[in-house]
């Protein structure tokens, strides 16, 4: 099993020590974390470019991907004045895709709740279509607090949803953790000052995730358990 953490030879540390003790809420982003909604993703974008008549490699849209799509809107070439079109047309091409849940995600919910972790959700995903997911993958239940960027009229990496979350439950930076797929995720938690992990997911490389230097790199969601979880059980 695998673990990147800055600084520590990993053959040398317990794995209970591998997160501060302090940590009391773990804070989930979706998409790529734990939705697996790639393909989904990928058949929305290649539908509005086509309809806007712009050329679109697969490629291109996972070289240029980002939770803030608008990133990933200018970076692909799509005129500004067709964003809001783009959102809704996004969204109807996209409930009409099959998605999954990554790995082993109900299970590793469960396993985290059981070891007394206060969960959240923050993700920039759209609140009607987190809702209808939600409810699909029967997920609702295992988070005390469910927040989008949306709520806030902001985009990742601005720290100001997450912490706003932190003092609606009542704890602060150094209690808490937010485990995300992308560089943007990892900037947000950095820069609201908490413990930052990056899951491998179908998005974006395992290179650069480990170049955007979060606390913790893990490549899948049980490998997080297993290290949240140990030493945390009595």
């Amino acid at each position: 099993m695998s673990i990147f953490l800055k600084n520590f030879n990993l053959l040398d540390v317990d794995r209970g020590k591998l997160v501060p003790a302090s940590i009391e809420v773990l804070t989930f982003d979706w998409d790529g974390t734990l939705l697996n909604s790639k393909e989904a993703t990928l058949r929305a974008y290649q539908v509005i470019f086509r309809e806007a008549g712009i050329p679109l490699r697969e490629e291109d849209v996972f070289r240029y991907y980002s939770p803030n799509w608008y990133r990933t809107y200018k970076a692909l070439g799509l005129p500004e004045e067709l964003y809001s079109w783009a959102d809704n047309r996004w969204l109807e091409v996209y409930r009409n895709q099959p998605r999954s849940l990554m790995d082993d995600a109900p299970q590793v919910l469960q396993s985290l709740k059981g070891a007394r972790y206060t969960l959240a959700l923050l993700t920039a995903a759209n609140r009607n279509r987190l809702d209808e997911e939600l409810r699909i993958f029967n997920l609702q239940h295992f988070f005390h607090r469910i927040v989008c960027m949306e709520d806030y009229r902001t985009r990742k990496p601005d720290p100001l949803p997450l912490l706003s979350l932190i003092e609606e439950l009542h704890t602060i930076p150094e209690k808490t953790a937010y485990i995300g797929d992308a560089p943007e995720d990892v900037e947000m938690g950095k820069r609201a000052g908490v413990y930052t992990v990056a899951v491998k997911g179908p998005y974006v490389s395992e290179e650069i995730l480990i170049a955007s230097n979060p606390s913790l790199f893990v490549r899948d969601l049980s490998e997080l358990a297993e290290i949240f979880n140990s030493g945390r059980l009595k």
